[in-house]
């Protein structure tokens, strides 16, 4: 019987046989934002679909846009990576296409290809907006951004949708940009959550290099998925910061236009 911890209580979710922890990734990590389970092949087929793909995905993704990109500029990309489990990172992908409506405002749309592995079609749409300009070397330009995320099943058709607010500073360094930044995601149906453990915010924390030419955009970030919640898994151990949260980690590739 497996057991998920949140503080200060203890909720049994589903029953599976012990397995190792690579037997267990490979049957299927799905990450909630209170919750980590683990769920056989069995099991999957009954709650695979919309979900499955929510509960894997949320909030687990890099950063698409850090600071706004040249005017009627065009990047295409994908990410690589999610949150820690056992020193494995769980290879969540996903692909992008960014453009620049103006010097100061850029909008990107992505679809999760990890998702249509679970019958879920997961599209993000979002925007960046430029605040505050770097005005020298090592001031920091201040950029805001919001957006939604969408869950359809392609099972039943079932549909929800997530809406997020964050933050980005980046450092204007010659080629090589460093960068922090926050999210905050909204979830309108937290009450519906089983044994009444969801919650309406769910924040994040995330820092990060991008090396940026002419012609590529390459990038590495690290987050901190929601700080607010700890996560627990028998058979495994769910790297955070300061035993709260998960930790994840991200590959950005891109290629400008």
């Amino acid at each position: 019987t497996l057991w998920s911890q949140t503080r200060g209580s203890q909720v049994r979710v589903l029953s599976s046989r012990p397995t190792k922890d690579l037997e267990a990734l490979l049957q299927g990590l799905f990450v909630s934002c209170n919750n980590i389970f683990i769920i056989t092949f069995e099991n999957m087929k009954k709650w695979i679909g919309l979900l499955v793909g929510s509960l894997l995905m949320i909030g687990c993704n890099a950063s698409r846009v850090i600071s706004p990109l040249n005017e009627g500029e065009w990047r295409v990309g994908g990410h690589y990576g999610g949150p820690e489990v056992s020193s494995i990172t769980l290879p969540l992908t996903s692909l992008y296409v960014a453009h620049g409506k103006t010097s100061t405002t850029s909008e990107y749309l992505a679809i999760h290809t990890t998702a249509l592995a679970f019958q879920a079609l997961q599209l993000e749409w979002g925007q960046l907006t430029q605040l505050k300009p770097s005005t020298e070397a090592w001031s920091p330009e201040l950029n805001a951004t919001y957006g939604i995320q969408t869950f359809t099943s392609l099972r039943d058709g079932a549909f929800r949708a997530y809406p997020f607010v964050g933050m980005q500073v980046p450092w204007m360094t010659y080629q090589i940009k460093p960068y922090l930044g926050s999210e905050i995601w909204i979830d309108p149906t937290y009450v519906w959550s089983d044994y009444g453990q969801g919650s309406l915010i769910h924040p994040s924390l995330h820092a990060g290099l991008r090396y940026i030419n002419r012609f590529l955009e390459v990038g590495i970030e690290t987050k901190w998925i929601n700080p607010t919640r700890d996560f627990q898994i028998p058979q495994a151990t769910v790297q955070g910061f300061g035993n709260i949260g998960a930790k994840g980690t991200y590959v950005t590739v891109a290629i400008r236009l």
